[in-house]
């Protein structure tokens, strides 16, 4: 369901008494994560830079992909968007919106009813690790712009979103304790999807990824009643498997291949989202994991 960007009425009094009271004392909110000579990236800092991501996102969903087949509005949103935090990255030159990524934290999850990628999935292990969740989902990158240096800024603010004071509560907490912020999260997880929408192809990647010992401890998944894909027959995956296995890591798509690579395992077995049309898997990345070198890599983009 298509729905518009709200402000919480109670929570936005809350916090501009907070702002009377402290004055000065609260620190300046700085949407900029990261800047270089030719882009900005930042976080949304009012509605009309979260409309231009959805709009951005309608340009690579639906026209160029031809995906969200029930879309009537020339723009991709959802109930979600009001609870996330929104990563864009700006042109300097143009003001132009290139790439987009959004954030949805455990406690915007609680106020949405639901992270997103439990629409599509029954999730096991939720409760003991909410609180250092944070949902990613519905990346894009203008098709000009595919070059890396976009996606680069994107994946480098994730890690940069861990210690982020992005909200006034946030800068609140950080005036009383005068210490250095702890992370928001520890764990990264949302849903990754395939190029294609073959079953057998889809189930024999996940046969890979179980064999590579590739799978979370952390959660379990499984696709809910409507989001099943097709049954495979158990000799049709394995033929598969045995014919393309020295291409299936290769033909991941590169945002699959690079979560993969950070050390990110799936959850558990594929699911079909028919109104997107897409495989997903649902993968977690524990970001105290990421190899060192990677690590720097995001440290100076």
């Amino acid at each position: 369901m298509n729905t518009m960007i709200m402000e919480h009425p109670v929570r936005e009094k809350r916090l501009q008494r907070l702002t009377h009271i402290l004055g000065d004392r609260l620190p300046a909110f700085n949407p900029v994560l990261s800047e270089n000579d030719q882009f900005v990236l930042k976080l949304t800092s009012n509605p009309a830079e979260v409309r231009a991501a959805q709009k951005l996102r309608y340009r690579v969903f639906k026209q160029e992909q031809g995906r969200m087949s029930d879309c009537t509005e020339a723009i991709d949103r959802d109930r979600y968007d009001r609870h996330c935090r929104h990563l864009i990255v700006v042109e300097k030159a143009t003001g132009r919106l290139v790439g987009t990524y959004r954030t949805l934290s455990g406690c915007g999850a609680y106020f949405a009813g639901n992270f997103y990628s439990q629409d599509e999935f029954a999730i096991r292990g939720l409760d003991f690790i909410r609180d250092e969740l944070c949902e990613v989902g519905r990346s894009c990158v203008d098709p000009e712009f595919r070059s890396g240096a976009v996606v680069g800024m994107l994946w480098s603010a994730l890690s940069n979103l861990r210690f982020h004071r992005s909200t006034p509560l946030d800068l609140l907490h950080y005036a009383r304790r005068r210490r250095p912020a702890t992370p928001k999260f520890n764990y990264l997880f949302g849903c990754v999807s395939l190029e294609e929408t073959d079953a057998t192809a889809a189930m024999a990647l996940y046969e890979y990824l179980v064999q590579n010992n590739l799978v979370s401890d952390k959660l379990f998944a499984r696709p809910r009643p409507d989001f099943e894909l097709p049954p495979v027959a158990d000799a049709n995956i394995q033929q598969y498997l045995h014919s393309h296995e020295k291409q299936l890591f290769r033909s991941l798509p590169p945002l699959f291949k690079g979560y993969i690579r950070l050390g990110a395992k799936i959850c558990g077995p594929p699911a079909y989202d028919r109104e997107f049309g897409t495989i997903d898997f649902l993968i977690i990345q524990d970001m105290r994991e990421i190899p060192e070198r990677y690590a720097r890599h995001f440290a100076n983009q």
